[in-house]
Parts: structure tokens; sequence; C-alpha cells
């Protein structure tokens, strides 16, 4: 009764994390299609930067709610927790988690946890997923499957195991740590020059993040760098939220760039023309297995830090 009662307690400190009801549940998942197109922290918490956090971390027994209220966000736009699970198959997860409560049949207040996202690493090739998804909701006696991405019954192959009054606990052969702040290290704060700021195309101008369709069958996010007339970053997945390496120069044309994307089976070869204008957005066409296929992409706007918001 006195830890039912300390949980309680934690309500009113938690607020914004109870509010996880189904009509909340729904509404998130109605939203998803129009999310912010950009990968943002919590992607870039990739599985080597995972292993690296915890690397000379102690295992948790248990995590409750209680537990949560002093660490600190990943990342701006993260409010929840972050918990980082090695599973029984040497595979590494990063989820968000939160707490709250659904009303029992009996009228009663019931503890759940909520995985807000989760992202599931193979670990033997660390930029590989094997599982991602959102909004699952765990009850006091069910456990989550993190390699197959699933809810199951206690003693069924799970990785974490949802007890008494929404505590959370590691199953035997698997490992629970949480994040106490960002792992991943602070932006460059080297700046780029403007695209809008001069006429002609500079070969910086290719650098940034993008949201990229490629022939209505891939989406995601290319990370761009320049140095020079060499090209290289990242392809983030939305589908699977795998992470592929990019890598390529600037082309004769000032405008054109020559990509190439190693997938887990496969290499994409990209030849991509920017706008040569406002830079806003750049199109081309994919090779792949000897079949072209067109793409474009737009440029994701940075966001703005506090700093640089006007004052009201």
């Amino acid at each position: 009764m006195r830890c039912f009662s300390e949980f309680r307690q934690s309500q009113n400190l938690m607020a914004h994390r109870l509010q996880i009801l189904i009509p909340a549940i729904a509404a998130a998942m109605a939203c998803a299609a129009t999310s912010s197109a950009r990968a943002d922290v919590f992607d870039d918490h990739t599985a080597y930067w995972l292993r690296r956090a915890t690397a000379d971390t102690k295992p948790l027994e248990s995590l409750a709610m209680r537990d949560s209220l002093s660490l600190k966000s990943i990342g701006r736009g993260i409010g929840s927790p972050c918990i980082v699970v090695h599973t029984d198959d040497d595979n590494w997860t990063k989820a968000l988690v939160t707490w709250g409560f659904r009303k029992g049949t009996n009228g009663e207040r019931v503890p759940v946890v909520l995985i807000e996202r989760f992202v599931n690493y193979r670990g033997d090739r660390q930029t590989i997923t094997t599982a991602a998804g959102k909004d699952v909701m765990l009850f006091p006696g069910f456990g989550f499957n993190f390699d197959i991405g699933q809810v199951v019954p206690e003693g069924q192959g799970e990785d974490i195991l949802c007890v008494a009054e929404g505590v959370l606990k590691p199953a035997a052969k698997s490992e629970l740590f949480v994040l106490n702040g960002p792992a991943i290290p602070e932006p460059d704060p080297t700046t780029r020059p403007d695209p809008t700021s001069h006429t002609g195309v500079l070969p910086t101008d290719f650098a940034g993040a993008w949201k990229v369709r490629i022939d209505g069958r891939w989406e995601g996010v290319w990370e761009l760098d320049v140095e020079e007339r060499r090209v290289f970053g990242r392809f983030i997945s939305d589908e699977t939220k795998s992470v592929y390496e990019i890598s390529g120069k600037i082309a004769a044309l000032p405008h054109n760039a020559k990509l190439s994307i190693e997938l887990a089976n496969a290499s994409q070869s990209i030849d991509a023309f920017l706008w040569t204008k406002d830079k806003s957005a750049m199109a081309g066409f994919m090779l792949m297995a000897n079949r072209k296929l067109g793409f474009y992409a737009t440029r994701i706007k940075p966001e703005a830090t506090p700093e640089d918001k006007p004052e009201e």
C-alpha cells in the first residue's frame, strides 16, 4: 500500500505523462502521417551511441515512474525517458517510455506503461534494424519482445516485463539501462553558408537535411555534409529506421551530385540535380539493379534555437 501511495503522489508531477488513454493514443496515431519529417535526436541515438553510453554502466534491476522523474531529456522535443535494452538475442534497443493509468472493468485505475517509440538494432550490424514501432501499451503481467516487436505474456520470451504498479523489469537474459541526458556529442557549431544568401550554386548548398522520396517506394531523410567537393552522410529509412551510409561527389556541373547509398543487400546510385535558384529541392534518378527510378527531395529547414527565436 505504501508503494501504491507513493505511486499516486507522483501523479501530479507527471501530469503530462498520464494522458495516454485510448483517445489520446488514437489521436497520436492519426497525427503520425503529419509528424515532422526531420530525423530527430531520438533517431540520432544509433546502436553505436547506445553501446558506448552503457559500456561502463551497471544494468538496472527495475525502473518505476518515480525513478524517471529526475532523468534528463535526451534532447529538444523529447519529453519522455529513454531506456536502452540489450536483448537476449544480443541486439540493442532504444525506447521512449511513459507511465499512466487505464480504467479497469471495476472502475479501478490500472497502472500501465506506454512505449511511445522503439527501434531495435541488430547486434552484428549496428545500422540495420530488426523491428521498430510506437504506441504500445503494456499492462502488468505482460512483457515486450523487442527483437520481434511484439507484446508477449510473461515467460514467453520478453525482454522487459511490466509488473505491479507499472514497474519495468528486465528479463533474466536481458539488460535494462536508462539514458540520463543525450548520449551523442553536441553538434558541430561550424555554420554553413545560407544557400539563399548568394547567386549560383556552391558545393556546400547540398549540405543539410533532406526529406527524400524515391519512386513512391522508399521515403526517409538524407543528412548530407560536404568537404570541398566530397559528399558524405547517411540515409535514415522512415519505414525501418535503419541507417545507411551515403558517399559521393559534386560533378562538373555545380548543381549536380553523384551519390551512392549502401543498403543491406544492394546499393543505390543517385544522380541528383539541385534547384539553382532557392536550392530548396533536388531531383533526379536512382539506379538500382539496372533499373532507373525517379526521386525528389526537399530541404528540411533547421529548427530555430531558443537564442534565435525573437522575443515576444
